[in-house]
């Protein structure tokens, strides 16, 4: 009955990692989906004490702009931006490093499916300026 058991449980194995390997991921071991959602959803920055600097941020889909304000006195020299996306996306290139954001940056949203792509060029400036 153990060796029954034993069997059992390697046929189990067995079977799930392959049912792993019947998911694709891209270069970077993310799983790709059949989503064809890609938009990004927040933008957000952080400052040197790693505190929400944005007063506002619009996100424009129809022109793939995202406009942000700063709050007063925001050294945009040295800022971390964040977003979210739609489910499934990804982002190129990564966020989460300090930035300069004195000039406006390009960053590329792709899709779970990784067949579309929309890039979006962030603005920032600062409130009072």
């Amino acid at each position: 009955m153990k060796n029954i058991i034993k069997i059992a449980n390697i046929l189990i194995l067995c079977f799930l990692v392959q049912a792993c390997n019947d998911f694709p991921v891209d270069d970077k071991g993310l799983l790709i989906t059949d989503s064809e959602e890609c938009g990004m959803t927040v933008f957000d920055l952080l400052g040197p004490d790693n505190r929400q600097t944005l007063v506002s941020s619009v996100i424009n889909d129809d022109n793939n702009t995202v406009v942000a304000v700063a709050k007063f006195g925001t050294n945009l020299t040295h800022v971390k931006p964040r977003c979210s996306l739609l489910t499934d996306c990804i982002v190129e290139p990564m966020m989460g490093t300090w930035e300069d954001f004195t000039k406006p940056h390009t960053y590329t949203v792709i899709s779970g499916n990784r067949k579309i792509k929309k890039t979006y060029t962030v603005t920032v400036t600062v409130q009072g300026e």
